[in-house]
């Protein structure tokens, strides 16, 4: 796939991702009850910082496909982008993994683990507010203050080419691990046993969760994760093969396998409304709303001897 033709696909969706974006904040802002349920602060807080990927991060791959080259060719510009790229990647994997795991304690464990306000923090707010802050943390030190070593940045490749502590093995691993491998392992266990914990209870005729309920968060669950398994787990298992037995494995794909993982931010609000189905309902009656007919009725005024103009809708 050629820059030219990434450049477009990317441009296509990225327009209407930001749309959708407003429209569903513009949902929560008019909705309190929606805003406050605790199942939907990880889905908001997670669209939020999408928000924020699509018109910071996004705009800078975007200048590289269409230009072929790093504009402007600093290191300073070359710091952020790699930073913003970074920790924004992170922390969506970070609230995909969490909010996942939050779903067996919404579901099975509400009435003991989020009954209190001390253990909402414990259990739901600490966690987030971890997820949000441990990302940009982390790769501010190994990005930008970079004590460790100094980065030669490439002005003529994607994201200027690679910071120094990837040469680093002991860092460049943790990374690997802590902040991709980990929570994609966590996204997929914890849907799998969701579903499974799901069907026990169901099988073992067991009444104390409201099935009708859970039934759609769980399904919303499921849907929304799959994007961030099916663009990360092909890369991680990719870099995992070249780390461990192959060095050259898929090599020449990888770059592909990479620019994938654009599509997560450029389709996550699409994928999310489908956890909105009164949204989706309130803009399906807006495109299909029949326009009205606006007709003219002409009629004369014997005693004024004047034309009156009376408008008619049908």
């Amino acid at each position: 796939m050629d820059h030219k033709s990434k450049l477009i696909v990317m441009l296509i969706l990225e327009i209407p991702s930001i749309v959708l974006s407003i429209l569903i904040f513009i949902y929560f802002g008019m909705h309190r009850e929606a805003r406050s349920e605790l199942r939907n602060h990880g889905w908001l807080i997670l669209l939020i910082v999408n928000f924020f990927q699509l018109i910071i991060n996004l705009p800078m791959p975007l200048s590289y496909y269409y230009l072929n080259k790093i504009s402007p060719a600093t290191n300073a510009y070359c710091v952020w982008w790699t930073w913003c790229e970074f920790s924004f990647n992170s922390i969506g994997l970070f609230l995909m993994a969490w909010i996942s795991i939050e779903r067996h304690i919404i579901v099975f464990h509400a009435h003991t683990m989020l009954e209190k306000q001390w253990k909402k923090w414990i259990f739901h707010f600490i966690p987030l507010i971890f997820c949000l802050i441990w990302p940009p943390l982390f790769y501010f030190v190994l990005v930008v203050i970079s004590p460790f070593c100094t980065t030669e940045w490439d002005f003529n490749t994607v994201l200027c080419g690679f910071p120094c502590y990837f040469t680093n093995v002991s860092l460049s691993q943790f990374d690997f691990n802590f902040n991709l491998v980990i929570p994609i392992i966590i996204i997929m266990l914890a849907n799998v046993t969701l579903v499974i914990r799901v069907i026990y209870q169901k099988m073992s005729r067991q009444q104390m969760i409201n099935w009708r309920h859970h039934r759609k968060m769980v399904l919303q669950l499921w849907i929304i994760s799959s994007l961030y398994i099916g663009f990360w787990l092909p890369d991680i298992i990719t870099v995992l093969v070249q780390i461990t037995i192959l060095p050259s494995f898929m090599d020449q794909q990888l770059e592909t396998m990479e620019f994938a993982v654009y599509f997560i931010p450029l389709l996550l609000p699409m994928v999310c409304l489908t956890a909105l189905p009164e949204l989706m309902k309130k803009l399906k009656n807006i495109i299909t709303r029949p326009q009205l007919n606006v007709i003219d009725v002409v009629h004369y005024n014997r005693r004024s001897k004047q034309m009156i103009t009376v408008v008619a809708a049908r």
